[in-house]
């Protein structure tokens, strides 16, 4: 093979490798850890989503969005808890050994720092206790349903900004 045909073959390998990697110029994906926004210079085909949907992230944190379109959703009811009234809904069907969706919206009261949730007796034994995704007044998670729901309830923890834990119940419907 005589030089210019080894050149050749050289660049377009070398050519066909940089289309194949991510490199220079290209956007970096929102999950990075940079800051991003919906306006940073890039557009949505109409009808398209962004997937970060206003949400701001500190550097170095990653989000997960989950779909939650849950089928249906029934109300549990409110219950206060250290000064926040709590609105608490959940998936329709609460069938054992599942995972249910919850969702907590925050009606009155100061907005807690952190929500835990757990099905079971007060003290947690044997039930996965599950912290609380929150987007504002607005928190959303799922939990883990036992296997026997005798004498079972929704158990609702929320921690204050200071790192005070305050705890409260309520019956599964």
């Amino acid at each position: 093979m005589n030089d210019l045909a080894k050149i050749l073959t050289a660049s377009s390998l070398a050519f066909a490798v940089s289309l194949a990697m991510p490199g220079c110029g290209e956007p970096s994906s929102p999950t990075s850890g940079e800051r991003h926004s919906a306006d940073d210079g890039h557009d949505h085909a109409e009808g398209e989503q962004s997937d970060h949907q206003g949400h701001d992230h500190a550097e170095g944190e990653q989000e997960e969005h989950v779909d939650n379109s849950h089928g249906g959703i029934t109300s549990l009811g409110k219950i206060t808890i250290a000064g926040t009234t709590l609105a608490v809904s959940a998936s329709d069907d609460i069938i054992t050994s599942s995972e249910i969706d919850l969702d907590i919206d925050v009606e009155a009261g100061p907005i807690p720092a952190a929500v835990r949730c757990w099905i079971g007796d007060e003290s947690g034994t044997g039930a996965l206790k599950s912290k609380a995704d929150g987007h504002g007044d607005h928190f959303h998670g799922q939990i883990e349903v036992p296997a026997s729901l005798a004498g079972a309830r929704l158990w609702i923890e929320v921690e204050s900004a200071s790192g005070e834990r305050s705890l409260g119940s309520m019956t599964l419907k």
